[in-house]
């Protein structure tokens, strides 16, 4: 009996929408475009999905009043409705019942979304409809979850039930005469956002969503970011963020009035429509951030350059204590200056042997090879001329450069002693 009441039940909604269709139809062809709902998701007791440091309810209503602002500065034909306008909770049913009261030609719920993946990013816009993946069923049990706490949900949503595949398909014919025009309006704003920000665009998609439920109009719910993720709650907390969301809307809304009333107005750049001041604080913001990247570059190049001296300070020094201790004098081939310190690791002396460099004259020099004798190191000359031309052998003694002639002269006098 359950069985066969439901599906009188869907027949008989089914013909009701055909009727309403048929209504909707006529209606769009003589009515102009002049009305608009927009609805600040969540409110009051019921703050909606909670970032690292901001709360839905707070931010939809700030993109919500900015759309209205948009409207009434630069759309003066159409007049603005809202759900709320304050912190105040709004039961569900009650925000298409505003839109349906003074006949509106839009409804547009704004809302963000949330997921217990921190890295899910995106916006996306919905439609009713059935959900056709996991992923969609989970966005209308979210939003739909609200009425659970609700007052007289029964009589209210008719015992509408979450987890009803009945109820499903019932909610998904309510809004099936506006279906193409809430579609379109969607992929509008879509395409705006994906103009207008650098945020991943999730696509159009559609959803049993309760507060889209009843609307006798064109109707979307639009996700303008993840709060749980931190860039994207950063940036749709932020005023630049908010009032390019907001702007992208609106420029939505002129296309779809466009579209309704055949006419050609024309779509402000998304610039001119955010204040001056929000774009000057984001420019200094952007100048900032750069700044701060090239000196965090240069500390790091700096941090490099220094762990590079210091190693190779430590290698020089490690050299110096396992050579011979009885050879006092020793030779290296010596082959390449510069006014700037080099590496030692430097690229450039790939196929060197124990590099060692020193300061002379202003300038720092670079050699090759430890060896105990001149003819040694007369030896791995050859290999090193090779390369560089000007090689030539040199002395030192104790660390200190010193005279291939004194270098003769101190080893002579060792092999005396």
């Amino acid at each position: 009996m359950k069985s066969k009441k439901h599906r009188y039940c869907i027949f008989y909604i089914f013909f009701c929408i055909l009727l309403i269709s048929n209504v909707a139809l006529s209606q769009s062809s003589t009515e102009k475009f002049d009305k608009v709902v927009i609805d600040a998701g969540h409110g009051g007791i019921k703050p909606g999905a909670i970032g690292s440091h901001s709360k839905e309810k707070d931010i939809t209503l700030a993109v919500a009043l900015k759309v209205g602002q948009l409207i009434n500065e630069n759309l003066k034909s159409v007049k603005v409705y809202y759900t709320r306008v304050i912190d105040q909770d709004v039961d569900l049913y009650k925000r298409s019942t505003v839109a349906n009261k003074i006949n509106a030609d839009l409804f547009i719920s704004i809302h963000c979304n949330s997921s217990t993946a921190k890295n899910s990013m995106g916006t996306e816009t919905f439609a009713m409809g059935l959900a056709k993946t996991n992923q969609n069923l989970a966005v209308a049990k979210k939003e739909n979850s609200e009425i659970l706490t609700e007052a007289n949900r029964e009589l209210n949503y008719q015992g509408f039930d979450l987890n009803s595949p009945e109820n499903d398909i019932l909610l998904s014919l309510y809004q099936n005469a506006y279906l193409s025009n809430s579609l379109e309006f969607a992929n509008m704003i879509q395409k705006e956002y994906i103009k207008n920000t650098s945020m991943k665009s999730r696509g159009v998609k559609q959803a049993n969503l309760v507060v889209l439920w009843k609307s006798s109009m064109p109707a979307v719910l639009t996700e303008i970011g993840f709060i749980s993720n931190s860039q994207e709650e950063a940036y749709i907390s932020s005023d630049i963020g908010q009032w390019t969301i907001a702007s992208s809307i609106f420029r939505a809304i002129i296309e779809y009035k466009n579209k309704s009333d055949n006419m050609s107005l024309p779509v402000p750049e998304i610039n001119s429509l955010i204040p001056k001041d929000v774009l000057e604080k984001e420019r200094i913001r952007k100048e900032n951030e750069r700044l701060a990247n090239i000196k965090e570059q240069q500390q790091l190049a700096e941090e490099k350059r220094q762990r590079e001296l210091q190693e190779q300070e430590e290698q020089q020094q490690r050299q110096e204590e396992t050579k011979d201790e009885s050879a006092e004098v020793i030779y290296r081939v010596q082959f390449s200056s510069s006014l700037k310190q080099i590496s030692i690791s430097d690229n450039r002396f790939n196929g060197l042997e124990d590099m060692y460099s020193y300061q002379e004259n202003g300038k720092w020099k670079y050699a090759s090879g430890l060896f105990a004798t001149q003819s040694e190191a007369l030896e791995y000359l050859k290999k090193v001329k090779e390369t560089y031309n000007d090689a030539f052998v040199v002395a030192f003694y104790k660390g200190k450069r010193i005279s291939i002639v004194e270098a003769k002269r101190l080893s002579n006098k060792k092999t005396e002693s």
